[in-house]
């Protein structure tokens, strides 16, 4: 159900255009992105003294010369209403007064202000027009919100919300005592109707949805810090490209946990849940244009309801408005130059070479089909394969560089992202984006090809995926495993497996959850006593709350967590646990498992977002 209600609510728009015009007659003051830099109130002597209105306002989520929405936001008296609302910030051990003002025609709900850990039904109450006061303690250090609902004041979950009362939040973020960090808070918001002309989605980070999110700059070498913070209805992927990053503390909306440096995630892609937060420190070591994003298809696409169809065709020139292909929670991210300027490893060894060819399926269903070749290895006679909705998988080694020509034999443009890649940018995959000193990555036009170059500086389980704003190429195959092995390795193919989760249209049976391009594999056997490496790869277009499960008997088996994203954990993070896992969008897991019985085994997995399951059979044996 919940998967029918978001494409619903992003493709049936027949009467947007119209409405479009007379919602664009409005005289009400117009929100300003926060960039949550700034932090609200008058500090005095420990005391934290801040005046918030609950006001209506008009948001454009791009330019203002836009499409506009009204809705619901809080603003400082005298100051224009801000998304997200503005910002409260002060160290732990600090007094906090706030006075709200609803100037709303509706009585409302704040919640979220109020010491942390506390209570999250906590909440003050206000009529239509009225003011009251509410004081508390800062409470703990942490990442925090706080919000307000108009819904007949009835909702006490930030993901019930819809319509108007959507942009209603703001950042709450709590220092240690010792002072401030140089970090970046981001809070990811959502305006949605699901009737009327004026239906759709829309969302946003701090405020603005790209192309005109914030196009943030750093200099290789430095350390970034941001707060991630998701004030949506639904679960998001955060994925980033080029470089992995920790994961320092992870919260909810009444408390937060700070990871010791020894147990921190080191990860290319983060599940952040509806009233949740995490933050998150990374360095850049290489220059370019890179993207930071959810890795949800329909969450990173033009939308919609700031876009009626046709409107904005994308093109596929090599100097085409980057703009076109995306749009919502992407935010861009440029590295310049640092002190010391990047040295790129010098290739030692001729570059192995390869090609990854992509061509139309004669028979539709799926869309393409996926060759990979390698020219150094004689072709066996052709054998008739079964359309499939997985790609071959690439194997390399770590350290040895490689030359992937990406042939498009297809009548469609795409692009090829080498997902988890530590690499150059002008080979990371986004056309019209990614880049070099000299030249704009292009896109990959029908007829043509484009050779991507890296040396993976790690072993571990990749994706290559497609990166053109289409979510038909990741709902039809274009994606497949990219493994990457220790230097002088093979692959066993007995107890090394992968497992690639997605979604495509399977014939007869229409769309589908799937395990390496199936609904429903056949079984494979395992044999007890033997040690069996599982990778993991969620590549679906909108499971971010994928359940993975190894079950017996409906029971969850014991396996060994190894590996996230292509980076192999600590010692100290590995440890026994039941399969059972939330494994994300964009996101690879490595596990070890060594069966101790016989019997059936099963590798389930099931989204409620998806609304639905698949499960891959074993027999295991003596």
């Amino acid at each position: 159900m919940a998967r029918i209600y978001v494409l619903l609510v992003f493709l049936l728009v027949p009467r947007l255009a119209s409405a479009v015009v007379a919602a664009e007659q409005s005289s009400l003051p117009v929100v300003a992105a926060n960039d949550n830099r700034t932090p609200a109130g008058d500090l005095q002597n420990g005391i934290l003294r801040l005046s918030l209105q609950l006001r209506q306002a008009r948001w454009y989520a791009e330019a203002n010369d836009g499409v506009g929405k009204d809705v619901y936001a809080f603003a400082e008296p005298g100051h224009s209403p801000q998304s997200s609302g503005p910002l409260l910030r002060v160290r732990q051990g600090t007094h906090i007064r706030v006075t709200l003002h609803n100037l709303l025609p509706a009585a409302a709900k704040v919640y979220g202000l109020h010491s942390h850990p506390g209570d999250a039904n906590h909440s003050v109450e206000l009529k239509a027009g009225e003011t009251r006061e509410v004081e508390f303690d800062a409470g703990a250090p942490g990442t925090y919100c706080y919000w307000a609902t108009t819904s007949n004041a009835r909702f006490n979950h930030v993901e019930e919300r819809q319509g108007d009362e959507s942009l209603l939040t703001g950042a709450f973020v709590v220092d240690p005592p010792r002072g401030k960090q140089d970090d970046r808070i981001f809070v990811l918001v959502e305006w949605s109707k699901n009737e009327g002309p004026d239906s759709g989605v829309i969302l946003a980070m701090n405020g603005k949805s790209w192309p005109e999110t914030e196009h943030l700059t750093y200099k290789a070498g430095e350390t970034v810090h941001w707060r991630i913070i998701n004030a949506t209805p639904m679960p998001h992927a955060m994925h980033l490209h080029g470089f992995f990053f920790t994961v320092d503390g992870v919260g909810d909306p009444t408390h937060w946990s700070e990871f010791s440096p020894s147990q921190r995630r080191h990860v290319v892609t983060e599940p952040i849940e509806p009233g949740h937060s995490f933050s998150m420190s990374w360095t850049p070591d290489r220059e370019g244009n890179w993207l930071f994003h959810c890795h949800m298809a329909l969450h990173m696409a033009p939308l919609l309801a700031l876009h009626p169809p046709q409107a904005k065709p994308a093109a596929y020139s090599a100097d085409h408005d980057h703009s076109a292909g995306m749009g919502g929670l992407v935010m861009g991210v440029t590295v310049i130059p640092g002190t010391t300027r990047q040295v790129l490893p010098t290739e030692t060894t001729k570059a192995r070479q390869l090609q990854l060819a992509i061509s139309d399926n004669p028979d539709k269903v799926p869309l393409y089909k996926l060759d990979v070749i390698d020219p150094a290895v004689p072709p066996r006679a052709a054998e008739k394969k079964m359309p499939s909705l997985l790609g071959p998988p690439i194997v390399l080694s770590r350290g040895e560089p490689v030359e992937i020509e990406v042939q498009n034999h297809s009548t469609s443009p795409t692009a090829i992202h080498w997902h988890g890649i530590e690499l150059e940018n002008y080979y990371d995959g986004v056309p019209g984006w990614s880049r070099s000193d000299k030249e704009i990555t292009p896109a990959i036009a029908p007829g043509t090809s484009f050779v991507a170059r890296f040396t993976p500086p790690r072993a571990g389980t990749f994706i290559y995926h497609s990166h053109w704003h289409d979510p038909k190429q990741i709902q039809n195959g274009l994606y497949g495993p990219l493994i990457v092995l220790p230097p002088g390795e093979s692959l066993n193919a007995e107890q090394d497996r992968s497992f690639v989760f997605s979604v495509g249209i399977y014939p007869p049976l229409g769309f589908m959850l799937l395990i390496n391009g199936q609904p429903a594999p056949d079984p494979r056997p395992l044999k007890v006593g033997m040690r069996y490496r599982f990778r993991l790869i969620n590549i679906t277009d909108e499971g971010a709350d994928l359940r993975v499960r190894l079950t017996s008997q409906q029971k969850p088996v014991t396996w060994r967590v190894t590996a996230r994203d292509g980076a192999d954990l600590p010692a100290d993070q590995i440890t026994d646990s039941a399969a059972d896992m939330i494994l994300t969008v964009g996101a690879t897991c490595d596990v070890e498992l060594t069966p101790s019985d016989s019997g059936p085994l099963g590798l389930e997995i099931s989204s409620e977002g998806l609304g639905a399951s698949a499960t891959f059979p074993f027999l295991t044996s003596k």
